[in-house]
């Protein structure tokens, strides 16, 4: 039996003489002597000749259904601010629709779509548009008429 030449008896307990650079090194080590000695792991085979070249990790199923795969594109400088623009100008037709409708939230029957309202020609079909979708306000015509002259300036930014 051989004995390790950096490693002293002390009582019961063997003490290793090593040094270390820093703590990591020390705490690393002293963990892995932990677990040594309060864990036991059978000898591991040698590798056959027969193994394949690359290991095949065993992971459950569950996980991958669980899993959710996102897709994000990255657009130019000049797109992204196409997009801010009309979002901006979607989240105010949204605010202006619950001042025109007296809701705290989305609960109002109004179907007005900035999509539909720029695939119209004519500012004449658009107010037309927008009028029917706005019978229902509780506002005043007055304020129905001032959103729908900001609405068609702000759609012909766009």
């Amino acid at each position: 039996m051989s004995r390790n030449p950096f490693r002293k008896s002390v009582g019961f307990y063997e003490v290793g003489l090593t040094t270390y650079k820093n703590n990591r090194e020390a705490e690393k080590a002293y963990t892995q002597t932990n677990q040594m000695a309060t864990s036991y792991s059978p000898p591991s085979k040698p590798p056959s000749q027969e193994s394949p070249k690359n290991v095949d990790f065993d992971l459950k199923d569950q996980h991958k259904e669980n899993k959710k795969k996102y897709l994000t594109a990255k657009y130019g400088a000049h797109q992204m601010l196409l997009i801010k623009k009309r979002l901006g100008v979607e989240m105010w037709i949204f605010d202006e629709l619950r001042k025109l409708y007296d809701s705290e939230n989305d609960d109002h029957d109004c179907e007005l779509e900035l999509e539909d309202i720029l695939n119209l020609d004519t500012d004449s079909e658009r107010r037309h548009y927008v009028l029917e979708q706005l019978q229902d306000a509780k506002q005043s015509t007055d304020l129905v008429n001032k959103f729908i002259e900001e609405l068609l300036i702000r759609a012909k930014t766009l």
